[in-house]
């Protein structure tokens, strides 16, 4: 019985998941533009570097 509750939390976190993805996807967009893919997020979005030689000009 612990397990098809288990499977069921499961299922359930999956499906949900894959709406709220999905709701994103199709409304505000999850990926960057080609630009800022090759920039990375660190810098795209957060305005920090992941490495000194590519970090942010303040």
């Amino acid at each position: 019985m612990k397990r098809a509750g288990t499977l069921l939390g499961i299922g359930v976190a999956i499906v949900g998941g894959l709406l709220v993805y999905g709701l994103l996807r199709q409304t505000v967009g999850i990926r960057l533009d080609p630009e800022e893919e090759f920039q990375g997020s660190d810098l795209s979005i957060h305005k920090i570097g992941a490495t000194p030689d590519r970090e942010a000009n303040w």
